[in-house]
């Protein structure tokens, strides 16, 4: 889409000066006017919200539980949503973007992989947070007096005169030992169960930054377009931001957020940044060239480090996960393809929406 546009004000703009010496043009290209973008943001507002809220209300109805055949493939559908998403419409083009002869001379001729390399770059900051937060996380919970209070529990107690210990003592305490065991073990289960609970929470604040600087860009791409793709452009950003939001909400329902403030500033916060950086677009579509190498610079190197943080999350955090859950691997084949064909589905949608936008 980035590209696109650099062909729509930078390549048009430049040719236009030297049809204009030789020759008229064939045809005006058609322009539409700022209320036409007005609207097309709320369209856009309306289904990053209705993504993101659906699977929220449903959350509670017994045929949309966590453990229910259409979560499962909803969430696997946005997972490849997101996945297109960030090959086909942020690394590529970043890839293009940074290529192009309206950056700088070391992006287009001393080194062409730079989109690589800030992907890569996501990659690595993404798993960096990653693995010290879980490391602090795992530390903050622990227990010191848990193994104090365990080895304690399992002592032998022998009677007050020294005697053998009878049969029915013996039979108190096995009890008392194996009511102690179950206890500790509920407890490190509820324990481990938080801690993955937190750490889901964290995947979902990283996923959150790695889509909305991904909107930000997106949207100001989008405020800046006034050519005859505004319409085309609307309609694929519809869906684009309807399934992502799916996903993303999907991915903060299994987080277990003990406040609903989370989930709602979620909601606010991933249905405001397109729209923003749209209205962000409208302002600086007369006051700067999208031909500007600084901008078009900007613009590959922040979609590119975005990807590589969507990347790592998408396969790593969702994906991988999903696919190495209890509940997949005890499902059936059949409950297993219907979530791999949702899967590619969502691969699919997205790769096809690829062509216009």
């Amino acid at each position: 889409m980035l590209t696109q546009l650099i062909w729509a004000h930078g390549v048009h703009h430049h040719d236009e000066e030297g049809e204009e010496e030789g020759h008229d043009h064939g045809h005006e290209e058609k322009t539409y006017p700022v209320g036409i973008t007005i609207i097309g943001i709320a369209a856009v507002l309306l289904c990053s919200f209705l993504g993101t809220i659906l699977p929220i209300i449903f959350r509670n109805k017994s045929f949309f539980r966590e453990d229910t055949l259409l979560f499962s493939c909803i969430k696997l559908f946005g997972t490849g949503v997101i996945l297109a998403v960030v090959f086909i419409h942020m690394v590529i083009p970043a890839g293009q973007i940074l290529t192009s002869e309206y950056t700088y001379e070391i992006f287009y001729e001393k080194y062409t992989s730079f989109a690589g390399v800030f992907a890569i770059l996501g990659i690595i900051l993404t798993h960096i947070i990653q693995v010290y937060t879980s490391h602090f996380l795992y530390k903050n919970n622990e227990n010191p007096n848990h193994q104090k209070s365990s080895d304690s529990s399992v002592t032998i107690a022998f009677d007050t005169e020294g005697a053998d210990i009878t049969e029915e003592k013996m039979y108190q305490n096995k009890n008392k030992n194996l009511s102690a065991i179950d206890g500790c073990a509920e407890e490190q289960h509820g324990l481990l169960h938080m801690m993955e609970s937190k750490e889901k929470q964290i995947i979902c604040y990283l996923l959150e930054i790695g889509i909305s600087l991904h909107s930000i860009l997106i949207g100001i791409a989008f405020g800046m377009t006034n050519d005859e793709e505004l319409i085309v452009l609307i309609v694929a950003l519809i869906f684009h931001q309807f399934f992502e939001g799916v996903s993303l909400s999907s991915v903060f329902i299994e987080a277990y957020f003990k406040r609903f403030t989370a989930i709602i500033i979620m909601i606010f916060v991933y249905s405001l940044t397109l729209p923003i950086g749209a209205v962000i677009g409208l302002l600086i579509r007369s006051a700067i060239e999208s031909t500007d190498k600084v901008y078009i610079t900007t613009q590959g190197i922040i979609d590119a480090v975005a990807g590589g943080i969507l990347i790592y999350d998408d396969l790593v955090n969702i994906l991988s996960r999903h696919c190495n859950s209890n509940l997949f691997k005890r499902g059936s084949i059949t409950r297993k393809n219907a979530q791999l064909i949702a899967f590619y589905c969502g691969i699919a949608v997205m790769a096809i929406i690829g062509i216009w936008a």
